[in-house]
């Protein structure tokens, strides 16, 4: 575990029932960095579950798990850097009918 508070959203938004990360999590470390791995994986959870807080919350426990079997160090790596990627650049990606309504959570975008 990582020992530290993951993420600091005001609605206690955290993971829950995200299946097994796939093989290719092995080469998300590699094809996105640290950084952009841990934000690739925060926007698939957003993407799983914006729309259920209920279900979201108290579960940053099972995201921390993801980031450890993808190999993250997060040393140095800011949680509103991986929020800004995850909510910015990745959501719309991942599921861009959502996106409009998971960067309105967020207030940023």
């Amino acid at each position: 575990m990582l020992g530290f508070p993951i993420w600091r959203l005001g609605l206690g938004l955290a993971l829950l029932g995200l299946p097994p990360l796939p093989a290719m999590a092995q080469s998300c470390l590699e094809r996105y960095g640290q950084s952009g791995c841990a934000a690739r994986l925060y926007a698939e959870m957003l993407c799983a579950h914006f729309d259920r807080p209920e279900v979201m919350r108290n579960r940053e426990s099972q995201l921390a798990d993801r980031f450890e079997e993808a190999g993250l160090d997060l040393a140095g790596i800011s949680p509103g850097e991986v929020e800004t990627a995850a909510v910015g650049y990745y959501v719309p990606m991942l599921c861009p009918r959502n996106s409009g309504q998971i960067q309105r959570l967020f207030n940023r975008f």
